[in-house]
């Protein structure tokens, strides 16, 4: 017997034609169509013969742009995350660092963790553009951070090599230079960076081609001292947080007819930082490197590698410092434990 499309045509039980066409009406079924096929089809039309689209589920992608404070909060709260807060002044090397960090895990593992994903990977591909033949840009250069980035973050979920370990979800947080002037000046402006009273690291990105420039030197060392006692002040850095000094643009204080000097003044606020701030933080670590060299030198992936492997490696908000393993269970915390 004839079977129909439409749901409400007998004429596979009386042979009568829903609209009167007989033989050639042209929802008519084959008789040797398969029953599966034949629903599947009759589904696909309403009651008055039309075409009703049915889509398959559909699945909601990541935009790619940074997690705002809910998105990452939300991501933390599944497991445990590392926060790396990165301020400085604007053009210290802070989007170059990122930049370099993101092909560097092009390449392969780095600092003994391998790359398990990303929601932000579009951003970081943003970052390096400018920095690109492809982008016909006459020299490389990079894209500065914006101030509606402040309280946002850039995200990397990695594994290290050793069997056993946890995948660990990384926040990068990149302070706009702009704001970062205007955080010293003003408590209310630095007590609005929110993201730093998180933060496992605070990495302050010093340039290198300030050091350099004796007229630049002073002041530009200066409120990298004064940022780190403002935030102190707030209380958004203390014994939680491993304080990070990177001096960037190895390159050119490598240069030959100021090296010494150069060397001098670095030598210079690396001390500092440690005689005044050593006992306020849980750690302080010191770092010289070039991430987007412009003398034709390679740049310092040993020392990016390194860095990066102690963030992800360490922190001083929980009783098990190696990030690596899951957190010990509190059972006065545990409800599955609550009357044992």
């Amino acid at each position: 017997m004839a079977r129909c499309k439409l749901r409400d045509c007998t004429v596979a039980i009386d042979g009568r034609c829903l609209e009167g066409r007989k033989e050639d009406c042209p929802n008519l079924l084959p008789d040797d169509l398969p029953d599966a096929t034949a629903a599947q089809l009759s589904d696909a039309f309403g009651e008055s013969g039309s075409t009703v689209r049915r889509y398959p589920p559909t699945e909601a992608l990541y935009a790619g742009l940074p997690l705002e404070i809910a998105e990452a909060r939300e991501l933390s709260g599944r497991a445990r995350a590392i926060v790396i807060a990165l301020t400085g002044m604007a053009e210290s090397g802070k989007t170059s660092l990122l930049a370099r960090l993101h092909q560097m895990f092009q390449a392969g593992p780095v600092g003994g963790y391998d790359f398990a994903g990303s929601r932000t990977l579009p951003r970081f591909e943003e970052l390096n553009w400018l920095a690109t033949i492809e982008s016909g840009v006459g020299s490389p250069t990079m894209e500065k951070s914006s101030r509606k980035y402040d309280n946002s973050f850039l995200h990397y979920t990695v594994r290290h090599h050793l069997d056993g370990c946890e995948p660990v979800d990384i926040l990068l947080n990149d302070i706009s230079g702009e704001t970062y002037p205007e955080a010293i000046a003003a408590e209310s402006v630095c007590e609005q960076l929110f993201c730093l009273r998180r933060a496992d690291h605070l990495a302050l990105v010093v340039d290198g081609e300030a050091i350099d420039d004796r007229n630049r030197r002073h002041d530009h060392c200066a409120k990298a001292q004064n940022f780190v006692q403002r935030v102190l002040q707030t209380g958004q850095l203390g014994k939680q947080t491993a304080l990070h000094l990177i001096i960037t643009k190895l390159d050119v204080l490598n240069r030959e007819d100021h090296k010494a000097e150069n060397d001098a003044a670095a030598t210079r606020l690396e001390a500092d930082f440690v005689a005044q701030f050593e006992p306020r933080v849980a750690k302080i670590h010191l770092w010289r490197l070039a991430a987007r060299p412009l003398d034709c030198s390679r740049p310092t992936e040993e020392t990016v590698a390194a860095l990066f492997a102690i963030w992800v490696g360490t922190t001083y908000r929980y009783t098990n410092t190696d990030a690596r393993r899951p957190a010990p269970v509190e059972h006065a915390r545990d409800f599955c434990r609550f009357g044992m």
